[in-house]
């Protein structure tokens, strides 16, 4: 009977050792899923950041193209008058149009 104990305990102990190792492995691979994550997080923080900076520059470009237009536009009507109401009653006809389809 004393084998049967002593074969049966070694398993008990050898079990005890494997979920002993599982429980630190599945920790182990906690730790390095938080890691994961947290690196993840940081990588999309960056990103979010370079893309608003881009946005904005880009925001900042096209005010200052838009000023030049502007700029332009109304130099060319000063000195055209006539033709830029022509050129807006054009416009506002085809719209007109297009409109009643």
């Amino acid at each position: 009977m004393m084998s049967t104990t002593t074969a049966t305990g070694a398993k008990n102990a050898s079990t005890d050792t494997e979920v002993e190792a599982l429980k630190a492995d599945i920790a182990a691979l906690r730790g390095d899923l938080k890691q994961v994550v947290s690196d993840i997080r940081g990588i999309a923080k960056t990103k979010a950041e370079a893309g608003v900076d881009r946005g904005a520059e880009l925001a900042s470009k096209a005010t200052e193209q838009l000023g030049e237009t502007r700029t332009v536009v109304e130099t060319r009507i000063r000195e055209n008058p006539l033709t830029a109401i022509g050129i807006a009653f054009g416009a506002g006809l085809v719209l007109a149009m297009l409109r009643r389809n």
